[in-house]
């Protein structure tokens, strides 16, 4: 690990575009754009101000990292295509992480497995999680993508497309595994009432960000662990023509 770390992470897989930095000494800073198109005109200013804020250079960044998906393919190109833009221009280590990934491990950090928030005065979590956690990202297409994870983050199954009437109406169902989950993000409520009672929906995660994606890496460059690419998480093939009518 290089003696002074600087993560910039982006991420704009949903209804915004956001860019972050982290750098060793806990100085950082994040840049939003708060919208659901035009992600791809600001993502570089956003990341520029961060930096600025930081009191950095572009040349100072030892690792990009971004959110890879799965969500809107648009916002998943953006961050990607900006992330390896830095990232070969600073010769800087590639991380790609699973939106979903980064919300579980960022709702696991600030909650128990009752879903009590449970800090110390450093802000640190101070209990050890359990229990099955299913995080959702909203498809744009009425379905939710969701993945389970155990008490160690650890993905369990793969990513799965759900669409909450197919559940309503008996033509798909929930793996057994995930009876009496917690379930988090844009997909908890709608799932949760369809499912008879099998998950719990927990509406209070925020929604992942870059700065989120930073600390993520942060933790898995700290722990020596391989980083994974900056490879897009489609799950379904990518649509790359117009809307549909």
């Amino acid at each position: 690990m290089p003696d002074t770390l600087v993560i910039l992470a982006f991420e704009a897989s949903a209804d915004q575009a956001t860019a972050a930095v982290i750098m060793s000494g806990g100085r950082r800073a994040m840049h939003h754009h708060q919208a659901r198109h035009g992600h791809a005109a600001v993502i570089t200013g956003l990341a520029e101000a961060a930096l600025q804020d930081c009191g950095l250079e572009a040349r100072a960044i030892t690792h990009v990292a971004a959110g890879c998906g799965p969500g809107s393919f648009t916002g998943i190109r953006v961050a990607l295509s900006a992330a390896k833009g830095f990232q070969l221009a600073c010769d800087a280590q590639p991380v790609g992480l699973s939106c979903l990934l980064v919300a579980a491990a960022n709702w696991r950090n600030a909650h128990d497995a009752n879903g009590r928030n449970v800090h110390d005065a450093n802000g640190r979590n101070v209990h050890d999680e359990d229990g099955l956690l299913v995080a959702s990202a909203d498809t744009r297409r009425g379905s939710y993508f969701c993945q389970a994870f155990g008490p160690d983050n650890a993905p369990i199954g793969a990513i799965l497309d759900i669409d909450p009437q197919a559940v309503a109406a008996g033509e798909t169902d929930l793996p057994d595994a995930w009876h009496g989950a917690r379930i988090i993000g844009p997909g908890a409520a709608p799932l949760a009432a369809v499912c008879g009672g099998r998950l719990v929906a927990n509406d209070d995660a925020a929604p992942v960000d870059a700065m989120q994606i930073a600390q993520l890496a942060s933790i898995m460059i700290a722990d020596e662990v391989a980083l994974p690419p900056l490879q897009p998480l489609y799950v379904v093939p990518a649509f790359l023509g117009p809307p549909r009518g």
